[in-house]
């Protein structure tokens, strides 16, 4: 089974998530993927301006396990939950003092400050979304990340309390800022949120006092807090940001990036030379057996031969290598595990392709909700294609982590737009209304749609999406995800 979800990371990128959750039932599991982007004429994307090394500059590749908890309450529930392993592993290193127990140590705190922020932010984008933000919904929510707080943080205290180094210290106490900033934060995205619906005072109260427990617990603990006047808002934001990422890091796989078949390339590089070779040295004994050695004729023809043989060796190398390129893809990504284990290969392809080259299927679902019904070369979109191969070997996940509960791998894919703008006219632009005999000037955003149809080859067969990004120079507007049967 395959998700993918479309949406924006900042300004000028969107992030492009599949999730592939049926990789264990196979020793080897196999995907595909191509991306067709369609680009406005106006923007001036073309083979000549945008050639592969701008794309791979703007694209950025990220592979990470994904981890079967669903819930919070998942976290703590359970003698077997992710916070009781955190107890024992933390138990046994202070006890035991080994280097296997302190990666365990590591490993299992890193996982459950990860997992508890994502899980925090989904249930919270999950109230939001829903609608569900009663006083006993955001409640409920609240008590049981202070549960969860709560019971973690006297992990925290035990760690503090034992003789282990101020290094491996720091971990447990870096993951308990990261959860506290977490928690923070989202509590402070829901009160912006309902304090717009004009929610109670009672419910907006209770967020407003969790947050500040949370501001001042960081304080006491010598944190960064918001509350401490020495810190400076750019240092909460830049050690926020760090926190997260070593704590991710936990997840995310290592890539080791190779061109594509280029073994196979310098061999008929090579090839080409040698036949250039024969060429000249065939001339080169031609005349001296005819002219002998030291004569005009020998000299001119050696000289000749070899002018003809660095041109045929070029002439054979461009066509060996355009042809080979059909059978292999630009890069080829090794995937390995924080173990340096190979558990996957990627490999990515970038290539323009024409209007009327695209599959039946292609063209039909970029021709529903065309604003104006006219042929669609006519509209002069300039279409990329980027093609994706991956092949994962399932039992080989999680040999790196000290809990077994890996679901599955999501690929995220991060395009940029902001090299696009430079062809894009103002973001506002004015029109003229007459109503009621007068004239009025109004202002509207002057677009660009940025069509994006991506089509996956799964073990379950292929399946299709559709989005629209709708942008100006000012960056991203929004992201429309245009739904077809």
């Amino acid at each position: 089974m395959l998700k993918s979800t479309v949406k924006i990371h900042d300004k000028f990128s969107i992030v492009v998530e599949v999730a592939y959750d049926v990789v264990f039932k196979r020793k080897k599991s196999t995907y595909a993927s191509v991306t067709f982007m369609f680009f406005p004429d106006a923007l001036n994307i073309n083979e000549r301006k945008y050639p592969k090394t701008k794309f791979y500059n703007d694209v950025r590749l990220f592979l990470k396990y994904d981890i079967a908890y669903s819930t919070l309450s998942e976290l703590n529930t359970g003698k077997k939950s992710l916070l009781k392993k955190v107890e024992k592993s933390t138990d046994a290193f202070i006890k035991n003092g080994s280097v296997k127990y302190k990666y365990q140590y590591e490993q299992q705190i890193k996982m459950l400050a990860s997992t508890f922020s994502n899980l925090l932010k989904e249930q919270t984008d999950e109230l939001i979304y829903t609608g569900k933000t009663s006083k006993y919904e955001i409640e409920f929510l609240i008590e049981k990340t202070q549960t969860i707080l709560t019971e973690f943080r006297l992990i925290v205290g035990r760690v503090a309390a034992s003789t282990l180094d101020k290094q491996t210290k720091n971990v447990i106490f870096y993951a308990d800022e990261h959860m506290s900033n977490s928690v923070e934060l989202q509590l402070m995205h829901l009160y912006n949120v309902l304090e717009k619906k004009e929610k109670s005072k009672e419910a907006l109260n209770q967020i407003v006092n969790a947050i500040n427990e949370e501001q001042n617990y960081k304080k006491q603990e010598g944190y960064h807090s918001p509350k401490d006047k020495d810190k400076k808002p750019e240092d909460l934001l830049y050690k926020r940001n760090q926190l997260k990422k070593y704590m991710d890091s936990v997840f995310f796989l290592k890539q080791d990036i190779r061109k594509d078949g280029a073994v196979f390339e310098q061999t008929l590089l090579a090839l080409a030379a040698g036949l250039a070779m024969i060429f000249s040295t065939g001339i080169a004994f031609y005349f001296q057996k005819n002219y002998g050695n030291f004569t005009t004729p020998f000299f001119v023809a050696l000289v000749v031969s070899y002018m003809l043989k660095d041109r045929i060796k070029g002439i054979i190398s461009g066509l060996f290598v355009s042809k080979s390129n059909s059978f292999f893809y630009d890069y080829k990504i090794k995937i390995t595990n924080s173990l340096n284990k190979k558990i996957g290969v990627f490999k990515e392809d970038f290539g323009f392709v024409a209007y009327k080259k695209l599959e039946a299927s292609v063209k039909k679902l970029r021709l529903k909700e065309l604003v104006l019904d006219v042929d669609m070369e006519s509209l002069g979109e300039q279409i990329i294609q980027y093609k994706k191969k991956i092949v994962l070997y399932p039992d080989k996940f999680g040999s790196d982590l000290s809990d077994a509960s890996i679901s599955g791998i999501t690929d995220i894919t991060r395009f940029n737009f902001h090299r696009f703008i430079q062809y894009m006219d103002d973001p506002k632009k004015d029109y003229t209304l007459v109503k009621k005999g007068e004239v009025y000037t109004k202002y509207a955003n002057k677009v660009y749609h940025i069509n994006i149809i991506q089509k996956y080859f799964t073990v379950n067969g292929i399946e299709y999406t559709r989005n629209r990004v709708i942008m100006n120079r000012n960056g991203i507007l929004r992201i429309d995800n245009m739904s077809f049967e």
